[in-house]
């Protein structure tokens, strides 16, 4: 027989056997699922890669055929019920673990986010926790404010000249030109462009939509920074984009790292410009943790985490508010005690002490989803136990949070936009806010929370005690969560919500 000939039987031997093993032998062999999932990650391959991001509906539909807990590829398990998932995303009295092959589909190589153990990431997260502390934004709050300032100048002149706004637009300039401000100490004016500048999600799509993609061939990022910029426009228009933004950062690392390179280390200094990046570049920081590349890294992941899913979040709030006219009039009401004239200028803590616009804040974190793809979790040395199953130690294991969040047991009328379902539950004692698990929990929660819980309060409420809006070409499919790309993309292309300024509130 002929090279290929045994080539060939031993191809199809080995994928034989691997079947045999992964069906019956593998220690997950037991776990409920398909069998396709379980023979090969293709089944999973093909709902969000050549089906574009349509897995979780699949996962969905295997819950309701198979129960809580289903093998969703030969390695992972996730597991659909609230009450456990704490044992996944638990304190750090339990060890827990990044998935390496989830984190390498983003190529943030060395950044708080890609982490993998719990103690590279506090080594890397323990000199940014100080920034997001709820004190710190407080101290920043500034910041939203005067692109906030932008936007309502924006709306003026849009309603003395009849003009359509994109919402979701200036949302996101506005969230990237704080972060931005805050991170890298410069503004890139996103709010000063024509339109908000619409193309400021451009990078952080470019990753989001391939997310998939890299999972099975993270490869490709690699490839992606070989090609020369002239070359990679040619062929991905969006990854150019995204290499631009990181040649930016990573050219604004390189800076930082030089003029701190004297400095006298002084463990209490912060950072001379006020922005993170100088902090990160310090002299106190482990050299390790100083190069370009990791300051590019950590910084870019600061900033899409930054902009993109908060954004998401207003636009969706915007939506509801501007299509529910009880609750936008209610909410109105409520702020007038904080705010007797549209004018007045009112902080987060002030806003979060009103019960209503506490609820329009929760629902809209609750209806966004913030990010939508499975985050697994690994207990490298445990062994858990779930009903009668046993998931041995190494097994990525997840529950995906639009699960929690749309539960009708948890929150009945699930797809409806109702504040009042949180004062209901605070009467009554409940705790649902342990269900509201956007920025997951455990020593891994979101590191920046609250400046989205910031960003959240301030704007919308400001826009809502100001502002006349009616929705201009927006319908629910303009914002509906239809396929999940790291976060909630609507059936076509980005949610957008555009209006028209009808009037500005005088009293």
């Amino acid at each position: 027989m002929s090279l290929f000939t045994w080539l060939s039987i031993g191809v199809f031997a080995y994928y034989a056997i691997r079947s045999i093993y992964r069906l019956y032998f593998h220690p997950l062999a037991k776990i409920p699922g398909p069998k396709l999932a379980a023979l090969t990650s293709g089944y999973e391959f093909y709902f969000n890669v050549i089906k574009g991001g349509m897995y979780i509906w699949e996962i969905e539909r295997l819950h309701k055929i198979y129960g809580p807990i289903i093998r969703v590829n030969p390695r992972e398990v996730h597991i659909n019920d609230p009450e456990y998932y704490d044992e996944i995303y638990t304190s750090r009295a339990r060890r827990r673990e990044k998935d390496p092959i989830q984190v390498a589909q983003f190529g943030l190589d060395g950044s708080s986010f890609s982490s993998i153990t719990p103690e590279e990431h506090r080594q890397r997260r323990v000199h940014l926790d100080k920034f997001f502390s709820k004190q710190a934004i407080a101290n920043i709050e500034h910041l939203i404010q005067d692109s906030l300032d932008k936007i309502i100048e924006n709306l003026k002149d849009a309603y003395q000249t009849h003009r359509v706004v994109n919402l979701d637009s200036g949302f996101a300039g506005l969230t990237a030109d704080v972060i931005y401000q805050y991170t890298f100490g410069f503004n890139p004016g996103n709010l000063d462009h024509e339109g908000f500048n619409q193309n400021v999600r451009d990078g952080a799509n470019a990753l989001l939509q391939s997310s998939h993609v890299l999972y099975f061939f993270p490869i490709l990022n690699t490839i992606m920074g070989w090609l020369p910029l002239g070359v990679l426009r040619r062929v991905n228009e969006s990854a150019y984009v995204l290499a631009i933004q990181k040649s930016d950062l990573y050219s604004r690392g390189a800076a930082a790292l030089e003029r701190n390179r004297d400095r006298v280390e002084d463990k209490t200094a912060s950072n001379r410009k006020g922005a993170i990046l100088d902090a990160l570049s310090g002299p106190n920081i482990p050299e390790h943790l100083r190069t370009p590349e990791r300051l590019m890294n950590e910084g870019h992941s600061l900033s899409i985490a930054g902009t993109e899913t908060t954004a998401r979040s207003l636009a969706v709030g915007s939506y509801y508010l501007l299509t529910i006219e009880h609750v936008r009039t209610k909410l109105r009401e409520e702020l007038k005690s904080l705010m007797p004239t549209p004018e007045t200028r009112v902080t987060w803590a002030e806003l979060e002490k009103l019960p209503y616009m506490c609820g329009v804040v929760n629902e809209t974190l609750r209806l966004s989803t913030g990010i939508s793809s499975r985050i697994p979790r690994i207990a490298p040395t445990e062994t858990l136990v779930y009903k009668n199953y046993v998931i041995p130690p190494g097994t990525p294991l997840s529950h995906m949070h639009y699960f929690i969040l749309m539960d009708p047991n948890i929150f009945p009328n699930p797809h409806v936009f109702d504040p009042e379902r949180w004062i209901r539950a605070a009467a009554k004692g409940e705790r649902l806010d342990r269900y509201l698990v956007n920025f997951t929990r455990g020593p891994r929660i979101c590191l920046g929370r609250h400046l989205a819980y910031a960003e959240l309060f301030v704007v919308l409420a400001t826009l809502i005690r100001r502002f006349d809006m009616e929705l201009y070409e927006t319908t629910k499919a303009n914002i509906d969560f239809v396929r999940d790309f790291a976060t909630p993309y609507p059936e076509k292309g980005n949610l957008s919500v555009r209006t028209v300024v009808t009037g500005v509130i005088r009293d």
